[in-house]
């Protein structure tokens, strides 16, 4: 006999065979590239379509006019594809809005998507800009050592700090947090804000 059909599955089921052909059309590759991507991805039904892996990862909605694809830690990730292109200054989804098939690229998205997941498993956490977020104990240590920089860090807003913090804690390798930890410190030593440390 099949397998049941999870509760979850069945409502994203029956909101595809809600909507109109395109944007079901699109709705469907988007579904098919998310459970794709990696196999410890489940799907949800959280709002709409969403899939999860350690936390959310991403999740889509059809509109009027587009359909859209949402990452809800994609203020960590790193966009090295420039896809974004809604939602950009939220505290931390990002977002990818499609209004044809040909829009859609799978090799991308699941290179997004693993990202995503890689994003959640390090640790990432959606603390909002005006809570403060627990400094990591690397870089505090490393700020410890530099006390104009540690001054500054610490008289930073929520949000300036947080971004901080989460450049730290979104980094997937050991020598790409210590080097962020780095930057950061020297940053902070210059008085250079998140948005300041790499203008010239």
């Amino acid at each position: 006999m099949p397998d049941a059909v999870k509760p979850a599955t069945a409502k994203v089921l029956a909101y595809l065979e809600r909507l109109p052909a395109w944007s079901r059309a699109l709705g469907a590759e988007l579904r098919r590239i998310a459970l794709a991507a990696d196999p410890s991805i489940e799907e949800e039904w959280k709002w709409g379509p969403n899939y999860g892996s350690h936390g959310m990862v991403c999740g889509w909605s059809a509109f009027k006019g587009h359909v859209k694809l949402t990452f809800f830690n994609g203020s960590a990730m790193s966009d090295r594809l420039r896809l974004f292109n809604h939602c950009v200054d939220n505290d931390f989804n990002r977002s990818i809005k499609f209004t044809r098939p040909e829009e859609i690229n799978a090799t991308q998205l699941t290179e997004y998507i693993r990202e995503s997941v890689a994003v959640n498993r390090a640790g990432f956490k959606r603390v909002a800009k005006n809570e403060k977020a627990e400094t990591p104990p690397g870089l505090r240590a490393a700020l410890e050592k530099n006390r104009k920089a540690l001054d500054f860090f610490e008289a930073l807003t929520p949000g300036y700090r947080n971004d901080y913090i989460e450049q730290v804690v979104s980094a997937k390798q050991e020598k790409t947090r210590a080097a962020r930890i780095e930057k950061i410190v020297a940053a902070c030593a210059q008085g250079r804000k998140p948005n300041e440390a790499y203008k010239k």
